[in-house]
């Protein structure tokens, strides 16, 4: 469907496309059963909506396009020297036609999460469905400021004849979304024993509600961290988080990551990440699995500090059997033989390749145990900072899959180098956060891009090397898309067009 036409249908910000399942089979076939009527929702019980809600959120997150110039961005994958070279990428000239299903399908995931909400109403049998749609409400809405700052949230998605939205500050949705995150845990954790469990209609936990619990704080957590620098700063941070401890959040060993059923049946039932980047379900290259390829500041990075990761991020190159890296920005003519293809991350439990049915992994324990450390460093939660980092660089070994990951993570982690042992840096918060960074390669990389625009590392982040690039650093933002400067131009704010994107800051950005 046009999306110019689906706009002048005068529908709600968000309600453009519903994804729901319709299958009463189970979430492993269903939950890529969707409705594509915008006009005609369906009513299905919560737990179909949920299946299909998680789903899209995955999708979001590793969908084509959606993420990709982030790991350009940081380091971590750079354009391919057999294809021409794309000025979005290595001259930053982004129009607001680019990257648009960062805004256009998070705010369609939102209505998906607000259908959940409706349906499951407040009945108490349907707390638990309340909770997470809640929850992953404020999941949505955080990625959104993270990447335009101030966005339509207070009345986003109800019905409008004239299609005009106010947008709320980036900080008042972050607000609210916290406030939102706290009532759904009061709601997950007093439901009552009648509450239904979503069981395997929970694509992310299965209807563990604990493990719910755990994923709502850290993503409180997240959200906190973000604001150390400004918003609510280091004193409100403190405050918000005085009566956590670490078990109030995800630990060694447990993944925050979606599986509906992921298989080779077909393209759209692959791991959206596994069909971008390696193979569709034929065993052809994916999407962009020739277009991308290893980035030399990552490359380099890894084999600097004896990294053994370098090899679970990227494939040897085919014509030295090494890992080789290419400048971002390089205009010389090197062939994908010569330079390192990016390798499918994943889990699996034999940390064996990857496959198009692994987990589409969306708060990795490692990140979790991160936030951790950097909050106990900093005096916000008690703990052994020096403890909860080790464990955290350990769990990125573990999802991984390195060999003898622990101890290799060990040996990792007391070498005589101060970004990598914690111990002997005399800047613990660099240490903290780039190792954070090294860990979130392709996993992550908003949140790496967020650590960089919040406390500047890593520190060396190199702009890209193309002629006539002017930029002395990568953009601080998105500018608003195209349906939004043509339908609801008179409600979007200052600060959000092409021109701003190396100015207009994020709200949390000092």
């Amino acid at each position: 469907m046009n999306i110019k036409s689906i706009f002048k249908q005068k529908a709600s910000l968000a309600s453009v496309f519903i994804a729901i399942v319709l299958s009463t089979a189970g979430c492993k076939k269903g939950a890529f059963d969707i409705n594509n009527n915008p006009n005609t929702p369906t009513s299905v019980p919560a737990k179909y909506s949920l299946s299909s809600a998680l789903t899209n959120t995955a999708a979001l997150e590793y969908g084509v396009s959606n993420g990709e110039f982030l790991n350009n961005w940081m380091g971590y994958w750079t354009q391919g020297g057999a294809y021409s070279a794309s000025p979005t990428y290595v001259l930053y000239q982004l129009t607001n036609s680019d990257y648009n299903g960062n805004w256009t399908n998070a705010y369609l995931n939102l209505e998906n999460y607000s259908l959940l909400q409706r349906t499951a109403g407040t009945d108490p049998t349907q707390a638990n469905f309340r909770g997470i749609a809640m929850i992953m409400n404020a999941y949505v809405y955080q990625r959104i400021v993270d990447l335009y700052s101030s966005a339509p949230y207070t009345s986003a998605l109800a019905a409008n004849a004239q299609f005009s939205y106010p947008y709320d500050s980036g900080s008042s949705i972050y607000a609210k979304s916290i406030a939102k995150i706290d009532s759904a845990v009061a709601i997950i954790s007093g439901a009552p024993t009648t509450a239904i469990s979503p069981g395997t209609y929970d694509v992310m936990f299965g209807g563990k509600m604990a493990n719910w619990l755990l994923f709502a704080k850290t993503l409180k957590l997240k959200m906190l961290m973000r604001q150390t620098q400004n918003g609510i700063g280091d004193a409100g941070v403190k405050t918000a988080l005085a009566s956590y401890t670490q078990a109030d959040f995800l630990g060694a060993g447990l993944d925050a990551s979606i599986n509906p059923g992921y298989s080779s049946t077909s393209n759209s039932q692959e791991n959206p990440f596994y069909y971008d980047i390696v193979k569709d379900y034929v065993g052809n290259p994916g999407a962009n699995t020739l277009y991308y390829r290893a980035n030399a500041y990552g490359v380099n990075f890894y084999k600097n500090h004896n990294d053994p990761r370098s090899t679970a991020f990227y494939f040897p190159a085919t014509n030295t059997g090494t890992v080789v890296g290419r400048i971002y920005g390089s205009t010389a003519p090197e062939s994908n033989q010569a330079i390192s293809a990016i390798r499918g991350t994943g889990f699996t439990s034999s940390g064996a390749d990857k496959t198009s049915s692994q987990d589409a992994v969306m708060i990795p324990a490692f990140e979790s145990l991160f936030l951790q450390a950097e909050a106990i460093q900093r005096g916000y939660i008690a703990g052994n900072a020096a403890t909860t980092f080790k464990l955290a660089v350990a769990e990125s070994f573990r999802l991984l899959g390195v060999t003898n990951g622990a101890n290799a993570a060990e040996i990792y982690t007391n070498q005589a180098d101060a970004l990598t042992n914690y111990t002997v840096s005399t800047n613990k918060i660099q240490t903290i956060i780039t190792q954070k960074w090294a860990a979130c390669n392709t996993f992550d990389p908003l949140e790496s891009y967020s650590d960089w625009r919040r406390l500047g590392y890593p520190s060396d982040l190199p702009v890209s090397a193309y002629p006539g690039n002017t930029a002395t650093h990568i953009p601080y933002r998105l500018p608003y898309p195209v349906s939004e400067t043509s339908y609801n131009s008179t409600n979007v704010p200052a600060g959000g067009t092409a021109q701003d994107i190396f100015t207009a800051k994020i709200f949390w950005m000092p």
